[in-house]
């Protein structure tokens, strides 16, 4: 664990950023999606205090595992928690937790809906259906589910969903966004038409979300966005604030001359250059291909020099930050500005979702209320 290097999460931030996504769907109920350690910034925090302070009465996540921990540390929290992808249904004895906790499996295959039609202890499960209407990941077609709807009469769909492969591009009539709308559609219309009556829908992650795309459906999914960055770059048009800050302080400070060799491998100075070494690295989350990156740390421009290490990473500056640069300062990789983050991934030719989830265990997150 770290001391002076650590996550910090104003819940107040994400508070705002709650309120602006139901502007955009005022219709619709939230499933905030706290999957991946909630984005990086805690998956048991974050969870206690979307249903604690925000009144949500669902979560997703990825795994059973998530949605276990979740309950064993928080095990009188009002939520039900959906598991969207590694659900556990093939394996008898992990499977029981969906029959025994508020834990609900999304079914995206035939083997995983056979399991909860055919077995008696999973009959108060409710069924939740994930379609695949063209990003061919997880889902069903309707061809596999087709199968099914003589079962599914009697009991009917919990909640129908599909997930947008390309709703983080703008949105344009006739889009691959469009066309798994209308496939969507399409199944759920063969369903109505066939008996099977579908209680609920959800279509809209983030980026749809911010375009203000599939928000009419019972609920929204949404995921990056909760915690500020925008899903669609080019143009922005979410700006929530981003709930966490990284921080970390100065370790050292040296003056080095052009040429210098620095770190592991062969990196020289391509000039004279104030050096601050930082304790954090890739171990930490700060991946190695973030070396390069350009930074504003107080006000002054650096680099991520040479290689970063498992523990350590060189910031380069212009020689005449001798004195504005100090051992043990305090310094900001990002801050709540959602566009230092973007800018960051941007550079790093990644997204912002890795930067945050990249972030580890070794870092400690700080909650304020601000």
């Amino acid at each position: 664990m770290r001391h002076s290097s650590f996550l910090e999460i104003n819940l107040s931030l994400l508070g705002e950023n709650v309120q602006s996504i139901k502007k955009l769907a005022p219709r619709a109920e939230l499933i905030p999606m706290v999957k991946a350690n909630a984005y990086g910034n805690g998956l048991i925090p974050i969870s206690q205090h979307m249903v604690r302070e925000h009144g949500v009465k669902k979560l997703g996540c990825a795994s059973l595992g998530e949605a276990l921990a979740v309950f064993e540390e928080s095990p009188d929290l009002d939520v039900e928690m959906l598991v969207f992808s590694d659900s556990e249904m093939q394996n008898p004895k992990l499977r029981q937790a969906y029959a025994e906790m508020k834990i609900t499996p999304v079914i995206h295959q035939p083997a995983d809906l056979e399991v909860i039609l055919s077995n008696p202890e999973f009959k108060r499960v409710p069924l939740v259906i994930k379609l695949n209407t063209g990003m061919n990941r997880l889902g069903f077609s309707w061809e596999e589910l087709e199968p099914f709807v003589p079962r599914l009469k009697s009991r009917g769909i919990e909640h129908l969903l599909t997930h947008f492969a390309c709703s983080y591009f703008i949105l344009k009539e006739g889009d691959k966004t469009h066309r798994q709308m209308d496939e969507f559609r399409r199944i759920q219309k063969n369903l109505k038409d066939a008996g099977v009556e579908v209680r609920t829908t959800s279509v809209s992650n983030s980026g749809a979300i911010e375009q203000k795309f599939g928000v009419d459906e019972t609920y929204i999914r949404p995921g990056l966005m909760l915690y500020g960055p925008p899903a669609v770059l080019e143009p922005q048009i979410w700006f929530g604030k981003q709930s966490s800050r990284l921080m970390t302080k100065v370790m050292k400070t040296f003056h080095a001359k052009k040429g210098t060799p620095i770190g592991y491998g062969i990196n020289v100075l391509p000039h004279d250059a104030f050096l601050a070494i930082i304790p954090i690295g890739y171990g930490d989350g700060l991946v190695t291909f973030a070396s390069g990156l350009e930074l504003n740390i107080k006000g002054l421009k650096a680099k991520l020099f040479a290689r970063i290490n498992m523990d350590m990473a060189f910031l380069m500056f212009d020689p005449s930050a001798e004195g504005k640069i100090k051992v043990e300062d305090q310094i900001e990789i990002w801050n709540n500005d959602n566009r230092v983050i973007t800018d960051i991934a941007t550079q790093m030719k990644t997204i912002p979702y890795q930067v945050m989830c990249a972030i580890s265990h070794r870092i400690p997150r700080i909650y304020k209320v601000k």
